[in-house]
């Protein structure tokens, strides 16, 4: 792990809904110009961690600290003033507006107008941009919500199964995106079990199990860490596949 100081860090936390325990202890941390990813099964507590980072669900223990603050009851909007963005899985974006409408608005709110057309090129947008989101496709979408985020040039970046779902043109946009985030100095992670996506953008990847996590390494340590191998990945991939 590097030795700076991580931009945001969970330690121990826990979270019950009514007799399923989804975490017992999980932590993660995340570095400026680095992807962490979380990865696990469906239901490991992914997505809830990034949801009680940024205050939509209440944890029953645990603490989160950003940009060295302790916070003690995460505000989303607080959080986004400070650096921080978050993109749930199916994006934010309204249908009331043109993708070209969601794309200027951030870049007049967050002083990057200068980067619209810029975010436009590089994620393949032009043919979407008179189109409302309930009229493009899933992986369209997370091509605008990263245009966003690359607009917004966040100091640390949420994103919930950026690959999920989408087609392989869009998996190879959304990587490139992502990396160019990364090369800005961003704080990048990333839930998922889309393997060959996740490990190819990642730096280092966390692994969620059992109500809990363990830190594996960069994708190379992963491929060799046999109850990763073993337990997660599946026969296919130990294999080579």
């Amino acid at each position: 792990m590097t030795g700076e100081h991580p931009i945001l860090e969970a330690d121990g936390l826990g979270k019950s809904f009514g007799r399923q325990v989804v975490l017992k202890s999980a932590a993660f941390s995340v570095h400026r110009g680095r992807v962490t990813a979380l990865m696990g099964r469906n239901g490991a507590g992914k997505t809830t961690m990034l949801r009680i980072v940024v205050g939509r669900v209440r944890p029953e223990w645990g603490r989160i600290v950003y940009n060295g603050r302790f916070i003690e009851r995460p505000i989303l909007w607080k959080l986004a003033q400070e650096g921080l963005m978050y993109v749930a899985q199916g994006s934010a974006l309204t249908g009331l507006f043109t993708v070209r409408h969601h794309l200027e608005s951030v870049g007049q709110i967050y002083d990057g107008r200068g980067r619209v057309e810029e975010a436009i090129e590089q994620l393949r947008l032009g043919e979407v941009l008179g189109r409302r989101p309930p009229d493009i496709s899933g992986g369209e979408k997370q091509r605008v919500s990263l245009a966003l985020a690359m607009i917004r040039d966040p100091e640390c970046l949420l994103m919930d199964e950026p690959f999920a779902g989408v087609a392989p043109l869009d998996r190879s946009l959304i990587r490139e995106g992502l990396r160019a985030l990364r090369g800005r100095g961003a704080a990048i992670l990333v839930t998922g079990h889309d393997v060959d996506d996740l490990f190819a953008v990642s730096d280092e990847i966390i692994w969620v199990t059992a109500g809990t996590t363990h830190w594996i390494g960069g994708p190379q340590e992963a491929r060799a860490h046999h109850q990763f191998r073993r337990e997660y990945l599946g026969p296919r991939r130990m294999q080579g596949g």
